[in-house]
């Protein structure tokens, strides 16, 4: 979008490590913020980030490390966060309680997908680990065996441990198969073999009455028509997947794009495309709101499916993700778990050295979590209410968080690229209807990184990245965080607010 060039400023912001960045205000931008809380806007969850692992490679997290950032993510939330445990790999494990290893890989390639065998210790990073959240665990499919219903032995020895290893205060779902449209070759077949599921796990576990299943977990692909078995939500409830009306969750995957296509600017950092392909989701979401009373869920995300431009992993992927977030929970998700396993490029962090990847360190995409933790609130009074404020710009978008009925923050994301090089340019945007606030000052923390995409944070190429002035890393606080939780004190005139925002950056504004 192209907006006025009649205002040229200069913005310098101070990151932690006491660099400076200027940036030149070169377009400006008013947004009409609602009055009153409208009454479609979605109650979001107070458990709506989510940190997902890679079934198989569970183990790889089991370190203080990793404890320490679902930690932090946990202490600026107010309930505990929910760990995504499942894939690809969770359907087609199997399980030998006198393996030493914790996972034995069977079958190439074993950094990815794969065959695995579970040793008793695998469920160790359960009982050891992640006190401070709640999982969703997996009930494998076996899908590799054809149209054989689920394997009672696998199902029984994976769900059992891990419901035991967690204890049922924090066992959040059971999910039942992962992207079973891939090989169900219809809603009818996949209930069935869901119901196999159900009982078997009924038969060794007592899981009381409230609602625990999680259903579906489609694939991404599913969703752009290329999946051999496109049945619907509608489908697998009208083929009674919820007889015993216990289904809790609704779960589908979403990746921006394959990765494979070059243009960070055109396939990541593109609102408009977020928007057209989160609009093929909407009917999902509905049906499962609306009709199935249930909550739908992301449970597997990501920008990149696959990385060809290490760029996609650094502080492009952070913004996408506050932005898809943002988006998403607007639409009614209810959740959205960030996916990730020890070797992939566009992880939140990398547990250990010794990987295909080098670690230990923290990647850029964390910082998505506390950012969201910190829009979300932590203290609310009233039911959370989050609406999208459409600009019609494919790089700005903004979002505003209701308490209950009142105006509490308002977020807004600059999706232009600045690759650290050249002139930074900035938007001027001008928050309207703020009405009176306390001091007529609100306060503003931002999510900044001097080089703008090209920043990995500290741990992978030294380029820091700050959010309201605090940083992760491994080699500096070992993912605890560290730094002085940093907000600017902005002037309202009139109700009325102007921040600078520069190009690769996002902002909070706190009015309460």
């Amino acid at each position: 979008m192209q907006l006025g060039l009649d205002v040229f400023w200069v913005l310098v912001v101070v990151t932690a490590s006491g660099v400076s960045a200027q940036a030149t205000v070169t377009s400006t931008q008013a947004v009409s913020l609602p009055t009153a809380r409208p009454s479609d806007a979605f109650n979001v969850p107070a458990d709506f980030p989510s940190v997902g692992f890679e079934l198989a490679f569970l183990p790889g997290y089991n370190n203080n490390f990793s404890d320490n950032l679902v930690a932090s993510l946990a202490q600026r939330m107010g309930v505990k966060p929910v760990l995504r445990i499942g894939g690809t790999s969770g359907d087609i494990i199997k399980y030998n309680p006198n393996q030493t290893e914790a996972t034995h890989c069977v079958k190439e390639p074993c950094n990815s997908a794969a065959e695995f065998i579970l040793g008793l210790s695998y469920f160790n990073a359960l009982k050891q680990r992640f006190k401070t959240a709640k999982a969703s665990i997996q009930a494998p499919f076996d899908p590799i065996h054809g149209t054989t219903p689920p394997n009672r032995t696998n199902v029984i020895a994976y769900v059992q441990n891990a419901y035991n290893a967690l204890g049922a205060d924090r066992v959040d779902a059971i999910a039942l198969g992962n992207e079973v449209n891939w090989y169900e070759p219809d809603a009818a077949s996949y209930v069935k073999d869901a119901q196999a599921a159900k009982d078997t796990i009924n038969s060794v576990l007592s899981i009381g009455d409230s609602p625990i299943w999680e259903v579906l977990d489609t694939a991404s692909e599913g969703i752009k028509g290329e999946n051999p078995a496109p049945y619907t939500v509608k489908d697998a409830f009208d083929a009674g997947v919820n007889t015993d009306q216990k289904v809790e969750y609704v779960a589908e995957h979403y990746y921006q794009f394959d990765g494979k296509t070059p243009g960070i600017q055109k396939y990541l950092l593109n609102h408009t495309d977020l928007k057209v392909k989160m609009g093929k989701y909407k009917p999902s979401i509905d049906y499962t709101t609306n009709t199935a009373k249930a909550r739908f869920i992301l449970s597997e995300t990501g920008g990149p499916l696959g990385v060809s431009d290490d760029r996609q992993t650094w502080f492009a992927n952070t913004l996408w993700a506050v932005n898809f977030q943002m988006y998403a929970m607007s639409m009614g998700v209810s959740r959205v778990s960030l996916v990730q396993r020890p070797e992939a490029k566009r992880s939140l962090w990398i547990p250990s050295a010794g990987l295909l990847v080098p670690g230990p360190r923290v990647q850029a995409p964390y910082y998505a979590l506390p950012f969201m933790a910190d829009f979300l609130g932590k203290s609310v009074s009233g039911e959370r209410g989050v609406v999208n404020i459409d600009l019609n710009s494919p790089v700005l978008s903004a979002y505003t968080m209701f308490e209950g009925p009142t105006l509490a923050r308002i977020a807004v994301v600059n999706l232009r690229e600045y690759d650290g090089t050249g002139n930074r340019s900035a938007v001027k945007v001008r928050l309207n209807n703020l009405g009176t606030v306390s001091g007529n000052k609100v306060q503003v923390g931002r999510l900044h990184a001097d080089a703008g995409t090209a920043a990995g944070g500290w741990d992978m190429n030294q380029k820091n990245i700050t959010w309201g002035g605090q940083q992760w890393s491994y080699e500096a606080d070992q993912g605890k965080g560290h730094g002085v939780a940093t907000k600017k004190n902005i002037q309202v005139t009139d109700g009325s607010a102007e921040v600078v925002l520069p190009d690769s950056e996002a902002m909070i504004m706190y009015l309460k």
